[in-house]
């Protein structure tokens, strides 16, 4: 496997396992099938306009079935407390992704989008 991608529409899996929107409750992203991918996979976790004390936990989980979620060890990103952009590696042992985004403060606010990419597989 390539650790450069030259042809990111054609060598990877780009999904969004969150739109951007504004979320002021715990939220979480759709199922990403990475079926067609292998090896490490990377995140990037967008965070927008962020009210008052608001700080967002994001993180991600991974499934065989699409309805059973357990936590990626190294799928965590660092609790966000100001508008950035954060990225992550992880490595997956189950065919889905998704992310889940819990927003804390005394009247949380704010606006978030998650992109999942891995490399397809090679034949």
């Amino acid at each position: 496997m390539s650790t450069c991608i030259h042809d990111l529409p054609h060598a990877a899996v780009v999904a969004a396992a969150f739109p951007p929107a504004v979320i002021t409750d715990t939220a979480t992203g759709s199922a990403v099938d990475l079926a067609a991918a292998d090896g490490p996979c990377f995140a990037v976790q967008l965070v927008g306009a962020v009210t008052g004390d608001t700080t967002l936990a994001g993180t991600l989980e991974e499934s065989a079935n699409g309805s059973s979620w357990t936590l990626i060890t190294d799928g965590v990103f660092d609790t966000a407390s100001a508008a950035g952009v954060q990225t992550i590696r992880f490595t997956r042992a189950a065919r889905y992704v998704r992310w889940v985004g819990t927003p804390d403060g005394s009247d949380p606010e704010v606006a978030a989008a998650v992109l999942i990419v891995q490399e397809k597989k090679l034949f």
